[in-house]
């Protein structure tokens, strides 16, 4: 059951990393239709900055899931590799529950307060394009429940493999 959800999350992980790294397709081309326009015309547009903010914003988000799952999220491991590898994983453990999952936890349910609060009020950007702002701020508690799932399944991983076992 348990190695079911890690693979399970994994894959979630997997297919919403590759579908966020397309979001740079259309980024790529907003901001070189806005460069176009702007140095070449002289005619800038109201709407590619918020535009080029959000799609960055959904990509760098989203991508909180997958990142953890290859374990390329920045850490300062200086002290922690001069251990063995079974006490990097204790620690790793550890470390888990007492700072991934409450400072986590913590950021989702003030996400899920912000994009609730931004949902109520039909939230709309303050530029002249006006866009809504209530599904780019859906975004982030979408990504930490994403990022918060994947710590879990990757708690059980090496959980597992301190008993000697691999998913």
């Amino acid at each position: 059951m348990l190695k079911k959800f890690v693979r399970a999350v994994d894959a979630l992980n997997t297919w919403v990393g590759r579908f966020t790294s397309l979001v740079m397709i259309p980024l790529t081309f907003v901001v070189f239709y806005e460069v176009c326009m702007r140095r070449l015309f002289n005619a800038p547009t109201t709407w590619a900055f918020e535009v080029t903010v959000y799609l960055y914003g959904f990509n760098y988000m989203m991508a909180m899931g997958v990142t953890m799952l290859h374990d390329k999220h920045v850490r300062i491991d200086i002290i922690t590799l001069q251990l063995s590898p079974k006490v990097q994983l204790v620690l790793r453990l550890l470390t888990f529950w007492f700072i991934f999952v409450p400072f986590v936890g913590a950021m989702l349910y003030a996400g899920v307060e912000y994009a609730a609060k931004s949902w109520m009020q039909w939230e709309h950007s303050w530029s002249a394009w006006k866009p809504p702002l209530y599904p780019y701020k859906t975004v982030m508690p979408v990504a930490l429940f994403l990022l918060f799932i994947q710590g879990f399944a990757n708690f059980i991983r090496e959980w597992y493999l301190l008993k000697g076992e691999k998913i």
